[in-house]
């Protein structure tokens, strides 16, 4: 198989695990996803704000991706671009997949730890960890920076995490 297609069918793979990862999670009942109702009727509506808020950040996150993502398919696919123009689109291509990949691991990895509104970007040197927590304790500090390390790769210190409380 020619390099080039050899990319192609990897960053195809990417996408598709990426848009199976997507579903997947976007199947979780909503018991499993939101915070549980209080009796508070402003407690509620404001753990649902918040909630509303990790959703729309994951789906802008997404909509931006998917365009980048279209954007550069156009280019590897332009025979009028030049090789190395068409060969640098694949490479961001691939990279921008995996980084989508490692966003929605790490997101996936903290709901599991108790966390069940997070939302994750990777950059080739740094993570940004948002959770919805009022206050995080070192050890769940520890916890998350851990699960970044490990699906990234980068170190402790290239990790940001920040608790987002609804109030």
């Amino acid at each position: 198989m020619r390099r080039s297609a050899l990319i192609r069918f990897v960053a195809f793979l990417g996408v598709l695990a990426v848009l199976l990862g997507y579903v997947a999670y976007h199947r979780t009942p909503a018991s499993q996803t939101s915070p549980a109702p209080s009796t508070s009727g402003s407690t509620t509506s404001s753990l649902q704000a918040l909630a509303n808020y990790f959703a729309n950040y994951r789906q802008h996150r997404d909509d931006v991706m998917s365009k980048e993502i279209a954007t550069l398919e156009a280019l590897v696919k332009n025979p009028g671009v030049s090789q190395q123009a068409r060969d640098q689109a694949e490479a961001t291509l691939v990279r921008d997949t995996e980084e989508l990949k490692q966003a929605m691991r790490i997101e996936g990895i903290v709901s599991a730890h108790g966390f069940p509104l997070v939302a994750a970007e990777v950059q080739p040197n740094s993570v940004v960890v948002m959770v919805g927590a009022q206050h995080l304790t070192a050890d769940q500090v520890a916890q998350i920076a851990d699960t970044a390390t490990q699906v990234t790769g980068l170190p402790p210190e290239d990790v940001v995490i920040v608790p987002k409380s609804s109030t």
